[in-house]
């Protein structure tokens, strides 16, 4: 579901919950607001709000680790690849058309992983085939001495890191944070804001606070959300390093 969608779904659950509280207190008899009852209230969503922060904690630590396992898979790409041209370069001018295919790859690789459209990343066969070709140029190469014996190895052993951190991408689309588990979170915060309203005084002030509340809360529940889905939204990976990589690798 689209993030923005279930910060609106936050935020008419939470202001709604105020709301409802706020109207449910006029039909309610005097003793059911009792000092007795605003007590037992207060402790009952006391234990709501604390769990639902447990929970927001651990999707904010969830988050945060996805975001940056997926921000080290794209730096690890882009220096493996400037490593691989370091050693084609070395080799000599027998591996000139691997480091051709080798830049071809990076800028397909920079347009799939940050594409100029802003759209959705969707990884694509395109890129695989491209460094397998790549690594068939390298195993071509026919060494003539022990130093270009080396730079073959390590040149293939980089390149096949280079796919195992795409495939690790690609593994890693899904979102690490559970519907059902944010549904219960909304649910939650419904239940925290409805006994909030319902001993809060009535007026444009107390309406205004709750909103204003409601919207700082599931505007962070979007954002937590944002940060499990780094290529895409507003929070993002940085496309830095594999610009540099680009760069280095086209000088």
């Amino acid at each position: 579901m689209n993030h923005i969608a279930i910060g609106l779904i936050g935020f008419v659950a939470t202001f709604g919950g105020a709301l409802i509280g706020i109207y449910a207190a006029r039909a309610l008899p005097e003793h059911h607001l009792s000092n007795e009852s605003r007590n037992a209230i207060s402790v009952s969503s006391a234990i709501v709000g604390t769990l639902s922060a447990l929970v927001i904690g651990l999707m904010i630590s969830t988050a945060n680790s996805s975001f940056s396992t997926r921000s080290n898979e794209v730096s690890k790409i882009a220096v493996d690849i400037v490593r691989i041209n370091r050693m084609l370069q070395r080799y000599g001018p027998e591996a000139e058309d691997a480091r051709t295919k080798l830049r071809l790859y990076a800028r397909t690789k920079m347009e799939e992983l940050f594409p100029a459209t802003g759209k959705t990343l969707h990884s694509t066969e395109t890129t695989v085939q491209m460094m397998e070709a790549i690594q068939e140029s390298i195993l071509l190469l026919v060494a003539t001495d022990p130093r270009q014996r080396w730079l073959r190895s390590q040149a293939l052993a980089l390149s096949d890191d280079v796919l195992q951190a795409r495939w690790m991408l690609a593994e890693q689309r899904a979102s690490n944070i559970p519907m059902p588990f944010l549904i219960l979170l909304i649910f939650w915060l419904g239940l925290v804001f409805a006994s909030f309203g319902l001993f809060a005084p009535r007026n444009a002030t107390t309406i205004a606070v709750f909103c204003l509340c409601s919207i700082a809360v599931s505007g962070g529940v979007m954002m937590i959300l944002e940060l499990d889905s780094p290529f895409s939204g507003f929070v993002h990976v940085s496309g830095e390093p594999m610009r540099q990589a680009l760069a280095e690798i086209l000088r």
